[in-house]
């Protein structure tokens, strides 16, 4: 999605100081940054990259200043440039259904909203809230619970009774409600110990 400076100035409700109607289109680090690539810098030491990088618009900290550059200014640089970068490279959700190779226990609650890959295998009273997307080859096991816009990326798994709340993203392999372990020290020796994790 292509966007001027000003706009995204606008967005992320920062001061700009340059020329407004600058265009950007992606994210870059300095080295590798075109002209329409949005940089960010958080201290003065970076300076120098982003100067001599070929992007033309940074997010640098406030009251800093590059030369031949348009600069948004930022309280937190590297938060404002995560902002604009979900802003200007949104992802694209698969449209709402199920898969036929998915298994979807009866009593299992999906929004009908809810996007749900292949061979995903959701088991008995887990719920999957609206506009969630369970991408291929998840695991939500029985009674486990996923809240409204969360989205689950290949092979994420959920143990019985896991739950997780709204807007959560979950990584590839990541695996939520195992047991966890830790060390104590006694008579010696270092053991390990085993715990049941709490909910997410």
């Amino acid at each position: 999605m292509t966007r001027t400076a000003g706009e995204l100035a606008n967005y992320l409700r920062a001061k700009l100081a340059g020329n407004a109607s600058v265009t950007i289109a992606g994210i870059a680090n300095p080295e590798s940054a075109t002209a329409t690539d949005l940089i960010y810098v958080e201290s003065a030491k970076h300076a120098e990259r982003a100067t001599k990088s070929a992007a033309r618009c940074a997010i640098v900290r406030q009251g800093m200043a590059l030369d031949g550059k348009t600069v948004i200014e930022s309280a937190d640089p590297k938060l404002s440039f995560a902002k604009a970068a979900a802003w200007l490279l949104p992802k694209s959700a698969p449209p709402p259904g199920a898969h036929p190779t998915a298994v979807i226990a009866p009593s299992a609650r999906v929004s009908e909203n809810a996007s749900i890959g292949a061979y995903v295998v959701i088991e008995d009273d887990a719920e999957i809230g609206a506009n969630s997307v369970i991408e291929p080859f998840c695991f939500v096991a029985r009674g486990a619970g996923i809240g409204e816009d969360c989205w689950l990326h290949p092979r994420v798994t959920l143990y019985a009774g896991a739950r997780i709340g709204n807007r959560v993203e979950l990584h590839a392999g990541a695996t939520i409600g195992s047991d966890g372990f830790g060390y104590v020290f006694g008579e010696g020796f270092r053991r390990s110990v085993e715990w049941k994790s709490a909910t997410t």
